[in-house]
């Protein structure tokens, strides 16, 4: 090899190995983005009850879809609970059912599922619905939510909203359980289920 070419070549040696940790960062796992500075002052002013300030921070980080899921998703959630507890104009649980759902399936957001799930399961809003409360809970579960799991598999167990599968139902909350999830644990005492913590 001529001393050119071998030079070239270790520049392009060098050159490639510096690159390369930034090429493998790049493929690393996303990080929830931390509230900014908008969504800080939202929490703040929910805490002092300055709802008028808090919706509207909420619901444009909520529109914004350029920002990452998990932020976008968490504000649209937090928008929903202003509309659910009706804290302007009264309870709008229409309104905030588009929000939780919006949030729960395309921002995959457990947190949301499980709130529209129990709004549906206790039909708060005036419309019970099992059915849909079920497919929340399993929304939640999927996302790996285990009070999620729990919920659907007590819904599972007792054949609400849909067919009764007791076998699936009582290891869904079972291994909820096994998980550290105090209402799955709940649940499976509630239902004489041994306890399979620690085996």
């Amino acid at each position: 090899m001529t001393k050119p070419t071998f030079l070239l070549a270790s520049l392009f040696t060098i050159a490639a190995s510096a690159l390369a940790p930034a090429a493998s960062a790049q493929f690393g796992a996303d990080r929830v983005a931390k509230p900014d500075a908008d969504e800080l002052y939202a929490d703040r002013a929910m805490k002092n009850g300055w709802y008028d300030d808090a919706e509207e921070r909420y619901s444009a980080a909520c529109e914004d879809k350029s920002r990452q899921t998990e932020v976008w998703a968490r504000n649209c959630r937090k928008l929903a609970h202003i509309y659910r507890r009706g804290l302007l104009d009264g309870q709008d649980y229409e309104r905030s059912k588009a929000l939780y759902d919006e949030a729960c399936f395309d921002g995959r957001d457990a947190d949301s599922c499980l709130e529209q799930a129990h709004v549906s399961f206790k039909g708060n809003d005036g419309n019970q619905d099992y059915e849909y409360a079920r497919r929340l809970y399993e929304r939640a579960c999927d996302l790996g939510n285990q009070t999620g799991c729990a919920a659907y598999g007590s819904m599972l167990y007792r054949g609400q909203g849909g067919m009764m599968k007791r076998d699936e139902g009582k290891d869904y909350i079972q291994r909820a359980c096994e998980t550290g999830d105090s209402w799955a644990c709940e649940r499976a005492r509630g239902f004489g289920f041994p306890d399979r913590r620690g085996l």
